[in-house]
């Protein structure tokens, strides 16, 4: 049960102000991905290669994102089933999906890795992002559409966006080593479906996530070098994560009688998907009036969970929970967890963006692991966001336009080609932040002028720098509001949605 305490790293995007918004049904009915043929594993998986595309398709819909659809963003969307590697070891089929924007350049591909928080399949971010999901409101998943409010910044600079099915024909969740196999087997994927998508084979590749997907983002890199060695990446950019252990009792009372309880029992029945002994066990340490409900998000997505468990006692639903947490820890689900100990990334560049006061994360641990990375060679630009008006969903919107600014350097070779020096020059408060002086204040940890490098936090109190030493660049930030023009990208109806998300969620 080592992958449920990274529970506490999963996203938490969902919010009234978006999901109230209609989605249209001018679609016809596409089946749940349990019930489609297409993501049924096909026999021939068992002895193909991990990467392998098994069988593609045109989307059965269009993508649409809070009622407003974004296919004339895309000039070509395609399905891709290809083989990776289950919880344990076994051969599997997930699906990727392919979203080419209008005015492509087919060498440059960004992997964005979806927080699914989910225990169904039918959660799986390939029907999430479907105009079609929409026809059931249990599965309706907000939190899916959200990042395509992310990628839109990746789409306008013509980059070609692919998102995996992390969690698998199971669900599995938390994943760990077969969300990351699922990450890097989707490149594989892409990169060999240049016949029908037009791909270069020869692409330059990064990664991108925040929260459940920075966590898989991360593990993917970490996991590279032994699974695919032949892949290269120009840069990883993730937020919103716990790369390290929690104790899973401590793990469990943080989330319980809070907005977040819905993920113990998500987690918990993803931990089991493949163990029909454990789940059984599961069902009978619950008190027999509770088993229904807590056995729920088998048919539901994130936001409906979400709803049901908001602020719910979850530990008093059990009879025998330290018994079934005592038989989960002596009779491991899997060797599934990425060891905390695995050497870090050293051959990827990382922008690692982090909100300080971010309750799912312990900010002291976060930075006391990227100090240990950057000794130990890792090449890491930090960001800690200060401003305490946010949340961890909140954040996801706020850091994606200093992530895209990142992505693109390193996929343009600005900075991917370079080693980052120990201190942040002066002349990259440009690159990396925009608006006015007032709005963002940054802190280097190197003495220069200026009311942007002031090292204060965002309520004025003097803060210390952030130095984190070896090839390693660092900074704070405080960012009280989405930036102006990628709000702008947005249709109008969306943008003060998406600032009461910032505001509230």
């Amino acid at each position: 049960m080592v992958r449920l305490a990274r529970l506490l790293g999963a996203v938490l995007l969902a919010s009234p102000a978006i999901s109230e918004l209609s989605s249209g049904h001018d679609h016809e009915y596409v089946p749940l991905p349990s019930e489609d043929p297409f993501y049924k594993i096909p026999p021939e998986a068992e002895t193909a290669q991990p990467g392998t595309i098994l069988k593609h398709r045109f989307l059965p819909s269009g993508v649409s994102a809070f009622g407003i659809p974004f296919d004339k963003f895309f000039s070509y969307k395609q399905q891709i089933l290809y083989r990776t590697t289950g919880q344990d070891g076994n051969a599997i089929a997930t699906v990727l999906t392919v979203l080419v924007p209008q005015k492509p350049d087919y060498t440059k591909v960004v992997s964005l890795q979806v927080a699914e928080d989910t225990a169904s399949i039918d959660c799986a971010p390939s029907f999430g992002i479907l105009a079609a999901s929409a026809d059931h409101p249990r599965l309706d998943a907000p939190t899916v559409k959200v990042h395509l409010l992310l990628a839109q910044a990746a789409f306008s600079r013509g980059w070609i966006i692919v998102i995996p099915d992390t969690a698998g024909p199971n669900a599995v969740f938390p994943a760990g080593k077969s969300a990351a196999y699922a990450v890097l087997d989707g490149v594989r994927a892409a990169l060999g479906s240049t016949s029908f998508t037009n791909i270069s084979n020869h692409a330059d590749v990064a990664l991108w996530g925040y929260s459940g997907g920075g966590s898989e983002t991360l593990d993917a890199i970490r996991l590279q070098p032994t699974y695919a060695p032949e892949l290269k990446f120009k840069g990883a950019a993730f937020g919103g994560v716990t790369p390290y252990k929690r104790d899973l009792n401590q793990a469990i009372s943080v989330l319980n009688k809070g907005s977040s309880a819905n993920l113990i029992p998500v987690a918990l029945l993803g931990q089991t998907a493949n163990r029909p002994d454990m789940r059984m066990a599961l069902w009978l340490a619950l008190k027999p009036e509770f088993r229904e409900t807590f056995f729920q998000p088998l048919h539901q997505c994130h936001d409906a969970n979400k709803a049901l468990f908001n602020n719910q006692d979850i530990i008093a639903m059990f009879d025998y929970l330290p018994a079934f947490l005592t038989y989960a820890i002596t009779h491991p689900l899997t060797s599934d967890s990425v060891d905390v100990n695995t050497a870090p990334p050293k051959n990827v560049p990382m922008y690692w963006y982090q909100l300080a006061n971010d309750h799912l994360a312990d900010k002291d641990a976060i930075i006391k692991l990227v100090r240990q990375w950057c000794a130990d060679g890792a090449r890491i630009d930090f960001n800690l966001e200060t401003f305490g008006g946010y949340h961890h969903a909140g954040y996801g919107l706020v850091g994606a336009p200093a992530a895209v600014r990142w992505l693109a350097e390193v996929l343009e070779g600005k900075a991917g080609s370079k080693t980052p020096s120990s201190r942040t020059p002066i002349e990259s408060k440009a690159r990396y932040l925009t608006g006015s002086p007032a709005q963002r204040r940054y802190s280097t940890g190197q003495n220069s002028t200026g009311p942007s490098s002031t090292g204060l936090s965002s309520t004025g109190q003097k803060s210390p720098p952030l130095v984190m030493g070896g090839r390693c660049r660092s900074r704070k930030t405080s960012t009280p509001e989405v930036e102006q023009k990628y709000l702008e990208m947005f249709p109008k109806m969306l943008q003060e949605s998406m600032k009461a998300f910032v505001d509230h969620v």
